[in-house]
Parts: structure tokens; sequence; C-alpha cells
């Protein structure tokens, strides 16, 4: 009954924006679902989590004080004294010291001195997570059936989320992936992760050390006009933001470059804020597998910065964007040469040429992507169709990373006025070019496709067909170049 009602009742706001004479309905419609999954808590601030990583469900209305979402959810009650023996603590507080949307943190002290966070899995999320995912699936099925497709796509959105919220109620697996990066960053002069302690932990509960500092989330949803994030964060930990903003996006782009996993939940609310410029990791519940290939995500990443760095065009990205995410489509691709040229580096050179040509007299695309405006420049790509890219899911769980760090320094880049965001993601990128080179990068490119001479044949056949059929411009320019 209580489900009905929500569900009831976050369609009879939609439909009353609907019906009205709003000037910006869709992002009313984002906003409306936000404050009522918010209301919800559960799985449903989760599924906000993941939707405000990426700034465009953001965009129009949204802004640091929603930010909050990842620091605090709604409380609900447990006996502690059913999770863990208490004659373990000299101490342990009577309330949470922290909400999460999946768990419960309380603070307790060890009899032998180690001040600890005790993270208990929620019971209703422990006990009603395959119904709630059930009830999210109508809903983004409705929202994508009845709302603009504009900016969200909600089924993409509940099909990413689904796997990954069963992953995070696995407090075993999450202690195991939290012990491994523990073992990576030991000793490490800006990055912190909290032991934990096995014997004091169960399928429901970890036991680690407390780490005392505001959240990235904390200081972007306090923040005001008069006293921006970045001044709340000097005055809390003495520490540079934006230095340790930097550490952040560096390291996860460092560890895609050289180790076997990432950190796959980069979001405000999972990022300490510590002095001298240092940050804690929290939560391992999603981890990211390591890419294909190692050289080739450097290879990408070095595109990207060369480009932000004025020695590089588009052309290379596109090339090493394909390679990286695609090796397949890009082995199949080069085995069809053209003398001088190979089908991928032909079709590099036809998306180049077709942005030159339709930003004529506007900003060039160039410029476009230094300002941070990435998936302008690749919608013009995609809607060729030109090259028919499926991201698995190493490469999606990669993604997704990424777009959770990402969604966060826009928003607070926009709230700050810096219009900062290349020189952040710049700064990112010789952070982690600088380390890898320094560390050694694996050279372990990917030399053979799965797909045979005969179907690179037919990659070249329906590539040529597609351009033929949707795009004039890129078609006179593949054949010219091809057939010269």
């Amino acid at each position: 009954m209580k489900t009905a009602r929500r569900f009831a009742g976050l369609v009879w706001k939609l439909t009353k924006i609907a019906c009205s004479e709003q000037p910006n309905k869709d992002a009313e419609y984002r906003r409306t679902i936000f404050y009522s999954f918010k209301e919800w808590g559960g799985i449903y601030i989760k599924f906000l989590q993941v939707m405000a990583g990426a700034s465009k469900f953001m965009e129009g209305w949204g802004g640091p004080r929603e930010m909050e979402v990842f620091s605090q959810a709604p409380r609900e009650e447990l006996n502690l004294a059913n999770y863990i023996d208490l004659n373990n603590f000299t101490q342990v507080s009577a309330e949470p010291v922290a909400a999460g949307s999946f768990a419960l943190v309380y603070r307790g002290i060890l009899r032998t001195g180690e001040d600890v966070a005790i993270k208990v899995l929620r019971p209703s999320i422990k006990n009603g997570l395959k119904h709630n995912l059930r009830i999210l699936g109508y809903l983004c099925n409705f929202f994508t059936r009845f709302l603009p497709k504009t900016l969200v796509d909600y089924n993409e959105a509940y099909g990413a989320c689904a796997k990954m919220f069963t992953l995070e109620t696995d407090y075993r697996r999450e202690m195991a992936n939290q012990e491994f990066f523990a073992k990576l960053y030991h000793n490490h002069p800006r990055v912190v992760i909290p032991k934990i302690y096995r014997e004091l932990s169960s399928s429901d509960v970890i036991v680690q050390d407390f780490i005392d500092g505001p959240t990235l989330a904390d200081v972007m949803s306090k923040a005001t006009p008069e006293k921006p994030a970045s001044q709340l964060a000097q005055e809390l930990t003495g520490s540079d933001l934006w230095e340790q903003i930097v550490v952040a996006g560096g390291e996860a782009l460092y560890t895609a470059m050289c180790a076997d996993y990432v950190y796959g939940d980069p979001h405000p609310g999972n990022i300490i804020l510590l002095p001298s410029n240092r940050i804690a990791l929290i939560d391992f519940g999603i981890i990211a597998n390591r890419p294909r290939s190692h050289r080739a995500f450097f290879d990408w990443v070095q595109s990207y910065h060369d480009i932000l760095d004025g020695q590089g065009g588009f052309k290379r990205l596109l090339e090493t964007s394909v390679t990286c995410f695609c090796p397949d489509i890009a082995l199949a691709m080069q085995r069809c040469n053209f003398g001088d040229a190979d089908l991928l580096t032909v079709l590099s050179e036809a998306v180049t040429d077709k942005l030159d040509h339709e930003m004529n007299g506007n900003v060039s695309y160039l410029e476009s992507f230094k300002a941070g405006h990435l998936a302008d420049v690749f919608i013009k790509v995609v809607d060729t169709k030109v090259i028919e890219v499926e991201i698995d899911m190493v490469n999606f769980e990669l993604m997704k990373a990424m777009q959770a760090f990402l969604g966060s320094v826009t928003i607070l880049d926009n709230a700050e006025g810096r219009h900062g965001f290349a020189e952040i993601m710049y700064r990112s990128m010789d952070y982690a070019i600088n380390n890898a080179t320094l560390r050694g990068i694996p050279n372990d490119n990917v030399h053979n496709t799965r797909l045979g001479v005969t179907e690179s044949y037919e990659l070249l056949v329906r590539t040529i067909s597609t351009l033929a059929d949707n795009d004039e411009y890129m078609f006179n320019f593949v054949r010219e170049r091809i057939f010269a």
C-alpha cells in the first residue's frame, strides 16, 4: 500500500507538470523525481547518486546543495547488539554518525584503543532489495515511455544500477576489494585507505579505521556564495580542494593505466578531505576491472591530454578511443588497408573534417572540447552512425566510474564560477601520465582480434553502406580517400 501511494503521488506530480505551462518542464520533471526519491531513501537514493554523478541529470535546476544526497540519507532503527559483540568495544555511539543509502555507520573505540567505524548493512536493504529494484524498474520504464527523451535515459540507468546494487550488499566481496586497495596504497603520501578488522566483521558488518574529516559532498552541499566549497575545505582541513580533486582524478586514471582494478565509486560522499592535500577513499562495494589494455588506455588519456595541451587533434583521440574501448573493431578496421591509410584512419580523418565543416564560424570543436563539452563533440560523431561501438562490461564500469567523478567536478566548477574544467582535467591527466611513465606502463596492447578476415571486410562494406545512407558529406570524403 505504501509503495502504491508513493507511485501514485509521483505520477500525479509529474502529470501536473505536464499539464502546466512551465517553460522548462524537463528540468522540473528531473527535480521532482530527485526530491521524491531522496525522501524515499534506500536504493532510490543510491539511484540518485548514480544519476547526480551525471551532470546532465541536474542540468537546468540542480547544484552543489543537492550533493547532500551523497552524504546523509534517512536513518532507520536497528539494534546494534544484533550485529556486533559489544564486549569488543569500550565505547560505541548511541546513534549513527553517518547514514548512507545502503548502510548506517556507528563510531566505536576498540578495547585495544583503535578508533573505528562500524558499517552496518541496512535491514531494509537486506530484506527488501529485490522488491524495491522491481519497483524502481517499473518507475524507470514509466519515465522512459512518458517523459521527454532529452537528457536522461532512465531505463539505461536502471540497467546499470540493478547489478551494481546487488554487488554492494556483498560485504565479504567489499572487504576483499578494500584490502586490495589498502595494499596498493600502503604508505602512499596522498591517499589513505582505512584498515579493516576482519575478525570483527561479518556478511552484514564491516569494522574499519575511522577516518575523521569532511567529505567532498559535505563541503559542496554546505557551500554558499559567501563561502565557496574551496574556502570551506581550506578552513576545515588546511588543504587546497582543487589539488585534492586532482589527486582523486589522477589516481583513478593512473590505476586504469597500471593496476588490476580501478576504484569504481568516486562520488563526492566517498572522498574524505584530509590535511596536507591528502584524501581518503571509502566504500569499496563497486570496483571496475582493468581495461583490456593498460597501454591503450594510457594512449587514450595521452591523446586527450595532447588536445588540452595544444599538441594534438580529434583524429588521434578518435583512433585511440576505438583502440582502447573496442580493440576488436579497431584491429578489424586496421586490416582494411588502402595504400597509405587504413579504415580507422580514414574514418577519423572524415569525422575531423566534418566537425571542422559543421562548426565553421562558431567556436571550434577543439575549443568546445577544451571547455569540457566532451559529450557535445562525441554526439556529433555518434549521430553519424559510422562506428557501431559496443561497450562491454569492463569498459562500462570504467566509464561509469569516470562519469561519477567528472559530474561532481563539473557541478563544483560551475558553482564556483572558475570555468576551470579543462585545467582540472589537464592536471589530473598530467598527474596520471607522469606517475605511470615513472613506474612503468604494462606493454599489453591487444594484437589479435576475434573478427576474422571475412568479418573485417564485411565491417568495411557495412560502414560504407551506412555512410551512403546516412551521411553524404562523410561518404564523399571516405569515397575520395579510398578510391583516389
